[in-house]
């Protein structure tokens, strides 16, 4: 893990230092990163709460180290979402308080329901409902494509998240 994160953050640095927000291929671009990580991040943070909620509850040191490790696992994916806006939001606007838009924003409103059912539900209704309907269905539908148009669009940073 250590090894990926020492190349993760060599490609923001290099993003940063060759002024990389100034060739990508089309403004729109911009918007939809806006609203891509401003949705994602919440969303993420929210499932490494719950991973730790969770991991607490359990009596068995499998499931707890299990849990522990989802949620590190998550908390990391937070800290790199971050990292890639910092870069935007030194040359844009509309990335600097995502927190803040997570409970202002229209079409968060679907997916901040589904965490809030989730994380006050079951230890065993939260794994299911994270593990399989958010981390393999919903984050791989996103990513996948999301990440694709980052590297068409020039994006570098973003596009290796």
């Amino acid at each position: 893990q250590a090894e990926k994160e020492k190349k993760l953050y060599a490609i923001f640095d290099a993003f940063s230092q060759n002024n990389g927000h100034t060739t990508l291929s089309d403004a729109r671009y911009v918007n939809a990163l806006k609203l891509f990580l401003s949705g994602v991040t919440p969303l993420e943070y929210q499932a490494y709460q719950g991973f730790a909620r969770v991991g607490r509850q359990f009596s068995g040191a499998g499931a707890r180290v299990a849990c522990q490790m989802q949620a590190i696992d998550e908390l990391r994916h937070v800290q790199t979402q971050i990292h890639a806006m910092s870069h935007y939001n030194k040359h844009f606007n509309g990335l600097h308080d995502f927190a803040h838009m997570h409970d202002r924003v229209w079409f968060l409103s679907v997916p901040k329901s589904f965490f809030e059912d989730a994380r006050t539900a079951g230890p065993f209704e939260f794994l299911t409902a994270i593990s399989f309907s958010f981390e393999y269905v919903l984050t791989n539908l996103l990513f996948v494509p999301f990440m694709s148009g980052a590297a068409f669009n020039g994006d570098m940073a973003t596009g290796i998240l």
